[in-house]
């Protein structure tokens, strides 16, 4: 399972780096035609912010698999690696929980908006709201992987006094 984890973490990686260069394209031409040309392309400020709910959500679930997401762990840091590993937990079964249910209201947001589209590119808008479902099913799907692993191997969870001393902090 965690072969497949680490495959699709850096199938998001490589998604979340095209979509943003993707996203500077798109910009950099909406720039250039408006103050260059003084002739907009319509589609493009439409294009770049669907982009960047794309990527956002996909660069979420990446940060999610690589445990890089903001976090408080003052508290946490002071706890020996068993109630670490409890903490984490208990915090990444919160994750999984909000993230679950708003794939469920994504995928439900799909079937309501499936008649229509942007009005500039004339881009289905289910298409957009997929971002949502799939970011969101990625984020759960790695933070059950991060559950698993806070069970079987607790010693790997970052933070934690043991793990701080390990490093020499």
């Amino acid at each position: 399972m965690q072969r497949a984890l680490r495959t699709i973490a850096l199938v998001e990686k490589a998604l979340a780096c095209v979509l943003i260069v993707a996203l500077l394209v798109a910009v950099i031409v909406q720039v250039v035609s408006r103050y260059v040309f003084s002739s907009p392309i319509p589609w493009t400020e439409e294009a770049a912010r669907f982009l960047l709910i794309w990527m956002t959500l996909i660069a979420a679930a990446y940060v999610m698999s690589e445990r890089l997401h903001v976090s408080v762990d003052i508290v946490v840091a002071k706890l020996g690696r068993r109630a670490t590993a409890v903490v984490d937990t208990i915090a990444t079964l919160i994750v999984v929980a909000g993230a679950a249910v708003l794939t469920v209201a994504g995928v439900t947001l799909m079937r309501d908006t499936a008649a229509l589209s942007a009005p500039a590119t004339s881009l289905p808008m289910p298409v957009v709201y997929a971002a949502g479902v799939v970011g969101f099913a990625l984020i759960a799907l790695h933070g059950i992987g991060n559950i698993v692993q806070n069970i079987t191997d607790p010693e790997s969870i970052p933070g934690g006094m043991d793990n701080l001393e390990k490093e020499g902090l």
